[in-house]
């Protein structure tokens, strides 16, 4: 019996063992069926757009015919100058074109001579500008103009690894934002232009006390590190062998802008996200708080980042409910990525001006790369690469457009 006793307790056990092991395959198995379910099923929007992207490539192939006269009229203008020995009278004449739709005008035959003026005027003072996180120079020009100056940090093939907003600002994306602006009919961004400048002889002679404490001698070469939140005398800015520094001068229109926190403003914390990147529904709040202008407004400055890639626009100025694209320096990071939630203003709300969508679709078929490509100095602020992104980037654009559209969505309007 003691046998027979054992055998059938051994048997009991067995089949519970069994019965535990068959449940937790048959769970293991709907679970990873469940998991692979959700993966090849769940899109979000940006894949969904990124889809669509060979579907509507095709359309914007073949280049539109039309007249481009805004463009032209730019181009000629930028390469038109004349020397004006009165520097107040050019500086003047600049100030007068700034209005709530414009801070430049693009049609201005002065156009050209203000931007020879910004990179050869004599300096007749330096001094440190503490406003941002990044190292500026305040600049007072020949016949009193003040302009910010910022210098160059990374080599124009330089890939900066990381998020969107890492790294330091590239002068040659404040510059590339301004060629940008006027090609797109969107003159909101300040005169920018390069210029290279030497700290021992232009700066120092009439630089302020502040700013001579932070100029300093490393290794025969003149060094500047300024005041700022990541400013620092181990992480200076230094003349090259030339005994220059090269940057970016951009016109300070001494006009009074307001500041305004950006409803899509990232947490710049690892892990954390805000709301805007886990709910889609997000635009509903925000048309609850902010006029249908301003929010048009907030999507051409969406499509305008994205193009060249400045995910970092946490706040933004307006004058006169006009959203200014300032501050360009974090564009052109990384000519091989697409950091699509740029866009999140366009694809969540699904609403663009007419005249914004009109301009970006005369741009097609290759257009906009071969306009960037005969602005000044292009070649030596920026690579192939960047300007093939930017076209690709136009691409992607026409394909959050199409997503809209076929949620009929998409909203068209000349507010």
């Amino acid at each position: 019996m003691i046998p027979k006793r054992r055998v059938l307790i051994s048997t009991l056990i067995l089949l519970v063992i069994f019965v535990i092991l068959t449940n937790y395959y048959f769970m293991a198995i709907l679970s990873r069926n469940e998991s692979e379910v959700r993966k090849f099923t769940k899109s979000t929007i940006e894949e969904k757009i990124l889809q669509k992207v060979p579907l509507i490539a095709h359309n914007y192939r073949n280049r539109r015919i039309i007249n481009d006269n805004l463009t032209d009229t730019f181009i000629h203008n930028l390469k038109s100058t004349t020397v004006f020995k009165n520097k107040s009278n050019l500086w003047k004449e600049a100030k007068s074109w700034v209005s709530k739709t414009q801070l430049y005008n693009y049609s201005s035959p002065h156009l050209g001579s203000v931007l020879f003026a910004l990179k050869s005027a004599k300096i007749i003072k330096a001094d440190i500008d503490i406003r941002g996180t990044q190292l500026k120079l305040l600049l007072t020009l020949e016949g009193n103009q003040n302009v910010i100056f910022k210098p160059k940090w990374y080599p124009i093939d330089k890939i900066i690894e990381g998020p969107v907003y890492a790294g330091k600002d590239r002068y040659f994306s404040e510059i590339l934002a301004f060629y940008l602006s006027g090609i797109l009919g969107k003159p909101l961004t300040p005169l920018t232009v390069e210029r290279k400048v030497s700290l021992k002889n232009e700066i120092v002679p009439v630089a302020t006390t502040r700013l001579l404490n932070t100029i300093y001698k490393r290794r025969s070469a003149t060094c500047v590190y300024g005041k700022c939140f990541y400013c620092k005398r181990e992480d200076p800015v230094c003349e090259n062998e030339n005994g220059m520094i090269t940057g970016a001068i951009i016109f300070n229109v001494d006009v009074d802008f307001k500041v305004n926190r950006s409803p899509w403003q990232r947490t710049y914390k690892k892990g954390k996200k805000a709301v805007w990147e886990t709910n889609d529904d997000y635009c509903k709040s925000v048309k609850l708080k902010l006029s249908s202008r301003r929010l048009l407004n907030l999507i051409d400055t969406s499509v305008f980042d994205f193009l060249i890639q400045n995910g970092d626009r946490h706040h933004y100025e307006t004058l006169d409910d006009s959203v200014i694209l300032m501050d360009n320096g974090k564009g052109l990071g990384n000519p091989n990525i697409d950091h699509l939630d740029i866009l999140a203003p366009l694809y969540q709300c699904c609403m663009l001006r007419s005249n914004t969508w009109e301009r970006l679709e005369q741009l097609s078929g290759g257009l906009l790369k071969e306009k960037l490509k005969v602005m000044p100095d292009i070649n030596n602020l920026v690579t192939e690469e960047h300007l093939n992104a930017v076209e690709r980037r136009l691409l992607i654009i026409y394909a959050t457009v199409e997503y809209c559209r076929t949620r009929n969505k998409i909203e068209h309007s000349m507010l």
